[in-house]
Order: structure tokens, then C-alpha cells, then sequence
């Protein structure tokens, strides 16, 4: 297929460049990943992923509302509490630690 029309698209140079490397390794060039995922679109007739909030913002209000009705007897968190919920979402601290954290506030 000739290809004959141009696409420019401003993206984050950090992005840019973690994703140059990932093709080189790949042994693709920035336009055979871009054609790769225009033609995946029309195969699938759509984005051919799920699209949808990062994972930890609803694991995070998941937590926060299990939290607010069993913890606080319905209430809602406290500023320090929803941090440790934040961290637990992100995963930057595991169940247990995240548990003895929120015990330590009362």
C-alpha cells in the first residue's frame, strides 16, 4: 500500500523517547507502530483496547468507600486516612500496611 498522507501529533518527549526505545528493541520505527495501530483500528472497527480510568482511581474509590461506611460507621475518611487508601489504590503499600497505618491515626 502506498503511503501517501502525513499525520503530525505533539505528544510528552518523556513518553516519546521511553517509547523509542521500546521499538528499537522491537526492531520498528515510530511510523510502523503508528501504521500498526491505524490498522488495528480499522480491523477492529475501534480502539483496539479497553479505555478507561487507571486502574487505582477506582480501586481507590472501592476503598474509600468500604472505608467510610465499615471503619467510620459512614463517615468519611479523614485527610490521613484517604492518603493511606491513595497509597494502598497505587499500590505503593501492601493490605497489611495500609491496615496498620489507618490503625495508627485512632
Amino acid at each position: 500500500m502506498n503511503k501517501t498522507d502525513y499525520i503530525n501529533v505533539r505528544v510528552n518527549k518523556e513518553t516519546k523517547d521511553k517509547v523509542e526505545v521500546i521499538l528499537k528493541e522491537l526492531n520498528l520505527k515510530m511510523s510502523d507502530a503508528i501504521n500498526l495501530y491505524l490498522n488495528q483500528i480499522v480491523l477492529d472497527e475501534g480502539i483496539p483496547f479497553k479505555v478507561r480510568l487507571p486502574k487505582y482511581e477506582k480501586a481507590y474509590q472501592e476503598l474509600e468507600k468500604a472505608i467510610g461506611f465499615n471503619a467510620f460507621g459512614g463517615g468519611k475518611p479523614s485527610p490521613y486516612a484517604r492518603n493511606i487508601l491513595l497509597l494502598y489504590a497505587k499500590e505503593e503499600i501492601d493490605f497489611e500496611t495500609a491496615v496498620f497505618a489507618l490503625g495508627r491515626e485512632r
